[in-house]
């Protein structure tokens, strides 16, 4: 589990609030350029993102991971492509149904920006990495 996933109290509320489903190993979830359809919850199984030109961004999501939250939330195409690497069960939610929870439960979005707070410093880092290595 990544040090972004969300507690176990939001994890439990998503869940219960998301259409789970199960994907194989190799099936693309969404492509980056893509519009927003929702995110993803990572029930079991394993989901890698791939950020094209950007190699050092990439990153393996596990159990508890919320894979397509910023696109999801800010309503812009998604930056990534996820893809499944290991069989996974998912739950997903519409942009329509986290704004409503999140309506209906204000209290989980100190939480979310939480989350993409340390997704956006992590961007960040890898960036000025990726610039350097360049250079």
């Amino acid at each position: 589990m990544t040090g972004d996933s969300p507690s176990s109290d939001l994890r439990a509320v998503f869940e219960q609030h998301s259409r789970a489903f199960s994907k194989p190993k190799g099936t693309v979830l969404f492509r980056r350029g893509e519009e927003a359809a929702g995110m993803f919850l990572v029930l079991t199984g394993n989901v890698d993102l791939d950020f094209g030109m950007y190699p050092a961004l990439a990153r393996s999501y596990g159990p508890g991971a919320l894979v397509g939250l910023p696109s999801t939330i800010t309503g812009r195409p998604y930056c990534a492509t996820a893809t499944v690497t290991e069989d996974a069960d998912l739950g997903f939610l519409s942009p329509e149904r986290l704004e409503s929870l999140l309506r209906e439960r204000p209290e989980l979005c100190q939480e979310l920006l939480v989350i993409l707070a340390e997704r956006v410093a992590a961007n960040h880092h890898f960036e000025q990495i990726s610039a350097r290595q360049a250079a």
